[in-house]
C-alpha cells in the first residue's frame, strides 16, 4: 500500500536522486528509496507519465510557467490519491477473497483428511476381509480334506459291508445246508425209529406170544405135577422131565434176552448218531455266533440271521426233547 500523500513529485524526486547517483531508476530501486512504500503499479504508472512528460517538456518547457506546473502536479497528486484509494479497496477485497479462499482450502483440507481417514479405515477393513477370506479359504480346504477323508471311510465301510454281506450269504448257505442236513437226518431218524419201533413191537408181540405159550405150558405142567403127585414114581419121572423142560425154557429166555440186548444196541447207535448231529449243530452255532459278533456294528440284517439261528436252535432243542421222549417211551 502506498503511503498517504505519495505523489508523482515524490516519485520524480526519487528518480532524479537515483539518476544523480548514477543508478538506474527501476521500480524496485525507487520503492526502496521511498522506504519500501507504494504500489509497483503506481510507481510504474508515474514513471511512465514522467517519461512522457519529459518528452513533452522539451517541446513546451518555455511556454508553461511554474504556477501551472505546480497546479498540474497537485491535480496529478489528487488523482493519484483517488486511484490509490480505489486500489486499496480492491486490495482489501482481494484480501477478503483470499481469506475466504484460505477458509475454503482449510475446509477442503479437513474433508481431504476425513476422506484419508475413511480410506485408511477402508484399507484396514479390506485387510481384515482378506484375512477373513484367507481363514475361510483355509477352513474350506480343511472341509474339503474332511469330505475326502469321510468319502474314503465310506468307501472302506462299503467294501467291508460288501465283504460281510458275502460272509453273511455264505453263512446263510451253510445254515441252509445244515437245515437240509438236519431235515434229512430227522427224516432218516424218524424212518429208522419207525422201523425199529415196528421191529421192536413185532419182537415184543412175539415174546408176549411165547410168554403166553410158556404160561399155558406151565399151567399144563402144574396140572400134570398135581396129578403126578398122586403117584410118587410117576412124579419123580415127570419131575425130571419137567426139570429138563425148565432148562430148555430158560435157554429160550436167554435167547429172548439176547434179542432184547440187540434192540438196545440199535437204540444206542441211534443215540450216537443224534449226538454227532448235535456236535455239527454246535459247530454251526459257533460259526454263526462269530459272524454275528463281527457283523453286529455294521448291518442290522445280522440280527435277523441271529433270530433265524435262534429259531433253528429251538428246533434242535425240540428235536432233542422229542428224541429224549422217544427214548424214554422205548
Amino acid at each position: 500500500m502506498a503511503r498517504a500523500g505519495l505523489s508523482r513529485m515524490d516519485i520524480k524526486r526519487a528518480r532524479d536522486a537515483l539518476l544523480a547517483q548514477g543508478q538506474h531508476p527501476s521500480i524496485d530501486a525507487i520503492r526502496i528509496s521511498l522506504g519500501n512504500t507504494g504500489s509497483k503499479s503506481t510507481i510504474h504508472r508515474y514513471l511512465k507519465e514522467l517519461e512522457e512528460e519529459d518528452g513533452a517538456s522539451l517541446a513546451r518547457a518555455g511556454s508553461l510557467s511554474d504556477a501551472i506546473q505546480d497546479l498540474v502536479a497537485r491535480l496529478a497528486a489528487r488523482l493519484h490519491e483517488e486511484a490509490q484509494v480505489a486500489v486499496d479497496q480492491q486490495t482489501a477485497t482481494a484480501a477478503a477473497q483470499r481469506l475466504q479462499a484460505q477458509a475454503e482450502v482449510a475446509k477442503l483440507a479437513g474433508e481431504v483428511a476425513a476422506l484419508r481417514t475413511q480410506l485408511a479405515e477402508a484399507g484396514a477393513a479390506v485387510v481384515r476381509e482378506q484375512a477373513a477370506h484367507a481363514d475361510t479359504q483355509a477352513a474350506l480346504q480343511q472341509r474339503a480334506l474332511d469330505v475326502e477323508r469321510l468319502t474314503q471311510q465310506t468307501h472302506d465301510l462299503t467294501e467291508r459291508l460288501t465283504e460281510h454281506d458275502g460272509f453273511r450269504r455264505s453263512l446263510e448257505e451253510k445254515l441252509q445246508h445244515a437245515h437240509e442236513a438236519l431235515e434229512h437226518y430227522r427224516t432218516a431218524s424218524r424212518e429208522q425209529r419207525e422201523q425199529e419201533a415196528r421191529r421192536h413191537e413185532r419182537q415184543v408181540q412175539q415174546l408176549q406170544a411165547e410168554l403166553r405159550q410158556a404160561n399155558q405150558t406151565l399151567m399144563v405142567k402144574q396140572n400134570e405135577i398135581t396129578q403126578l403127585n398122586k403117584d410118587n414114581a410117576r412124579l419123580v419121572a415127570e419131575a425130571g422131565a419137567a426139570t429138563r423142560r425148565q432148562r430148555e425154557e430158560h435157554a429160550h429166555g436167554e435167547q429172548l434176552q439176547s434179542a432184547l440186548n440187540r434192540a438196545l444196541a440199535d437204540h444206542a447207535r441211534a443215540e450216537a448218531e443224534r449226538d454227532a448231529l448235535q456236535t455239527v449243530g454246535r459247530s454251526q452255532a459257533a460259526e454263526l455266533t462269530q459272524a454275528r459278533e463281527a457283523r453286529e456294528s455294521l448291518n442290522a440284517d445280522l440280527t435277523k440271521l441271529a433270530a433265524r439261528f435262534d429259531a433253528q436252535q429251538q428246533l434242535l432243542v425240540d428235536y432233542r426233547m422229542r428224541l429224549g421222549l422217544a427214548g424214554v417211551a422205548g
